[in-house]
């Protein structure tokens, strides 16, 4: 599979979940999705101006790429009268910077750039966000050159963020079965996706994937991680969650010990009081003091509940 329609030597990567990511699947360009709004965040360009483009150019391109992929471009009348679930999608540009490379030689543009998916239907609404870098060399250093090779950067970003939001749309579509298969599938990107709409579910089979990703490198996936198993509440990751803490700086340790108050059990509580007691940060030692009183005042809250469930007469019975 190629990396890049256009060339070679473009970097492709999915930056919020670390993965290296090719373009676009190829089983999944069969079917279409249809997109009822596109919008481009027109302040992350202007804080961008090497591009040298307006928002309308961007959106252009933007809508060409997509006409040109798995997607539908419907007007809005058509769109709101389908009855189908509503999707958006909103263009950032993160990022544009020129940089060398370790071992490559040159100069490159780079464009980060990333794409909110936002899906709504009577049931609710769901908002994902797909990233990608682009790049070209640089030919020369006259103005003109620099701005078609950031151009060009650009290019490849946009075909990376399309390529991922139809993996996460196709994965929005899938059953709750195929999404739990998607979890061995041997595209990196597929497994992901798989892991993040099971977590929006709270499906507990995707713990194990979400434990995994606990000893990743990138610490935004780790605390999306840790987000997603607050949500499951399946006391079975505290052990893991305590062993994330051991050496870790303290406002990390912070996050882990509001997220181990959250999902509770008899070993989260345990630690809590151990930290609250004896930790040499007087600010972990709070922290875990709060939470710890959190917890109990949830369980009793629980304990009451439950009491007075158990006391109320059956129907009938008066």
């Amino acid at each position: 599979m190629s990396l890049n329609r256009g060339s070679g030597r473009r970097l492709t990567r999915l930056m919020l979940w670390g993965w290296i990511a090719a373009a676009v699947c190829p089983a999944c360009k069969e079917s279409k999705h249809v997109i009822g709004q596109v919008g481009i965040a027109e302040e992350t360009l202007r804080a961008n101006p090497m591009l040298g483009m307006s928002p309308a150019q961007v959106n252009e391109l933007l809508l060409h790429k997509l006409s040109q992929g798995p997607f539908q471009l419907p007007s809005a009348s058509r769109r709101e009268s389908s009855g189908e679930p509503t999707t958006g999608l909103r263009l950032e540009i993160a990022f544009t910077r020129e940089a060398q490379k370790e071992g490559r030689e040159g100069t490159f543009a780079e464009v980060g750039a990333q794409l909110t998916v936002r899906r709504r239907d009577p049931g609710g609404s769901e908002s994902y966000e797909v990233a990608g870098v682009g790049e070209s060399k640089l030919g020369s250093d006259d103005p003109e050159t620099r701005r078609g090779a950031m151009r060009q950067a650009l290019s490849s970003a946009l075909d990376q963020v399309i390529g991922l939001a139809n993996l996460q749309l196709a994965a929005l579509e899938k059953s709750d079965s195929s999404l739990v298969k998607d979890l061995s599938a041997k595209d990196p990107r597929v497994r992901e996706f798989a892991v993040r709409v099971l977590s929006a579910r709270k499906n507990p089979a995707v713990e194990r994937a979400l434990l995994d990703k606990l000893q990743g490198s990138d610490p935004d996936a780790v605390r999306r991680a840790i987000g997603a198993l607050v949500e499951l509440k399946n006391a079975g990751a505290v052990p893991s969650l305590i062993d994330l803490a051991k050496g870790k700086d303290p406002s990390f340790v912070r996050e882990i010990i509001f997220a181990l108050g959250e999902i509770g059990g008899d070993e989260a509580e345990a630690y809590l009081y151990t930290v609250a007691e004896g930790h040499d940060q007087p600010a972990v030692r709070a922290a875990a003091q709060k939470a710890l009183d959190e917890l109990r005042a949830k369980t009793r809250s629980a304990g009451r509940a439950d009491s007075k469930t158990n006391r109320q007469p059956p129907r009938g019975s008066q």
